[in-house]
């Protein structure tokens, strides 16, 4: 496939028996994405920084919030059983629409603080909400779409998503910026035109449904489907058939124990990941309230947020992809790491310098990773895992990033508190470029390890 094939959005690019669902759910990404878009963890901690004067901590919180998601993707998964797929994921979609809406009342709570937390709760009940779409929607993916299309109609389907999430949120910071009191507009009218979205989807049919329901199980997620959303965001993961949540974990521990190999890549990913999670607050904290006005300037700091990596990964995932496919992924990880260390390193010279424009380029770099952060995330494991064993690994993705998830952002954000009253808060920025390039080094010394004694790859799948 060529890079311009995967912007061909058009349901005739299709074949015809899949047309039909595939139309219904590319306008869904279309429209819905409106009302989710609000909820985004940068646009959100920016809305809190500005319009609510938010503290430090609030801004951690609203960071922090896919994680509450990422934790209770196994609970939904576990409550979809034996129902039908598509009005289960319509019911989680408008619970994220009535939660969007209610966002616009916390502007009439009159202490901007007890409103700043009544905001930061509500975006962290939308983000649970949408962990269980996320979830139940790679079962439709694997019954709707076979193998060999999946992961190029998902990438398309997520791709818009994302186009449409950017363009919410970057004309929703031009109207705030013209009038922050529109806020209550914004959320509301959002909230409506994601209502669109909920309709759309409500015409999608899961093809055997009746069979599934019948077998009463869920499978596990493909791990071609390929989610364009940072390691930070809601994970497409489902527990093993018939396994309680506790032995999903269970395993998942026993995973880490008994593959070195795999236990070594993911100490790596976790301190890289760690580095990233926890240097999101202070840099938020830093553009919505020091490097631009912390009442206005809503467009400029949700661009370099939010806008600016989030364009650069949608461009930069079809040229990852074909190298991701032809390296082993400790390879993949050491020229991924590169690029995410250049990328700190540079907004550390940023927020050393107070300069804006340098953490812009930083930012750029920040959305090169992460387009290779997802294929990583999505595929990575399978060079560890048999296929029979590939929700296994999953499940360790799950938790170790649900755990840094807990902890770095209010690291970060604890970090940059203390040391910013004696003109050093960006030590947070410094320890944050150590620890990934520890991690870097991590994955250099098992790329070394692997050219004396080659993994064996296992790239094939179950049908």
């Amino acid at each position: 496939m060529s890079y311009w094939d995967y912007y061909r959005i058009g349901a005739r690019h299709q074949p015809f028996m899949l047309r039909r669902n595939y139309h219904y759910e590319m306008w869904s990404a279309m429209t819905y994405p409106l009302a989710a878009a609000l909820a985004e963890g940068a646009f959100s901690a920016i809305v809190a920084a500005k319009y609510f004067h938010a503290s430090e901590m609030v801004i951690a919180v609203l960071t922090a919030a896919p994680m509450f998601g990422n934790i209770v993707a196994l609970l939904w998964a576990e409550l979809s059983r034996n129902r039908q797929k598509v009005r289960f994921v319509n019911g989680l979609q408008l619970g994220v629409v009535v939660g969007i809406a209610s966002v616009a009342l916390t502007a009439m709570i009159p202490d901007r603080t007890v409103g700043a937390w009544v905001f930061a709760f509500l975006i962290i009940l939308v983000r649970i909400f949408a962990a269980g779409i996320v979830t139940v929607r790679s079962t439709l993916w694997r019954y709707n779409y076979p193998q060999h299309l999946r992961g190029q109609i998902v990438a398309r389907i997520n791709m818009v998503a994302t186009a449409v999430l950017a363009m919410t949120t970057f004309w929703g910071s031009r109207w705030l910026d013209a009038n922050p009191d529109a806020y209550v507009w914004l959320y509301l009218i959002a909230a409506i035109l994601g209502l669109i979205g909920v309709w759309q989807f409500s015409h999608v049919r899961v093809r055997r449904e009746k069979s599934m329901l019948k077998e009463a199980r869920l499978i596990a997620v493909r791990p071609e489907n390929l989610a364009q959303t940072e390691e930070t965001n809601i994970l497409n993961y489902f527990p093993p058939v018939h396994r309680s949540l506790f032995q999903t974990l269970q395993r998942a521990f026993s995973v880490l124990k008994e593959d070195r190999r795999f236990r070594q890549y993911q100490r790596w990913q976790m301190l890289a990941g760690f580095s990233f999670m926890m240097l999101q607050p202070p840099l938020v904290f830093l553009v919505s309230r020091e490097l631009t006005d912390p009442k206005r300037d809503y467009t400029l700091a949700t661009v370099v947020l939010q806008i600016i990596p989030l364009v650069i990964t949608i461009l930069a995932l079809p040229v990852w992809a074909p190298l991701f496919d032809r390296v082993m992924i400790s390879r993949f990880r050491v020229i991924q790491g590169a690029f995410w260390l250049t990328a700190q390193t540079t907004i550390l010279l940023g927020a050393y310098f107070m300069s804006l424009p340098v953490i812009i380029v930083g930012q750029v770099l920040i959305g090169l990773s992460i387009a290779a952060g997802n294929l990583v995330w999505n595929l990575g494991h399978n060079e560890f895992a048999s296929p029979e064993k590939s929700a296994d690994y999953m499940a360790v993705h799950v938790m170790l990033t649900g755990l840094r998830g807990f902890i770095a952002p209010f690291l970060g954000i604890w970090v940059f508190e203390f040391l910013r009253p004696y003109g050093m808060g960006y030590g947070v920025f410094a320890m944050s470029v150590c620890m990934n390039l520890v991690a870097w080094l991590g994955f250099w010394s098992m790329y070394t390890e692997d050219l004396k004694h080659p993994p064996e790859r296992r790239s094939e799948q179950p049908a």
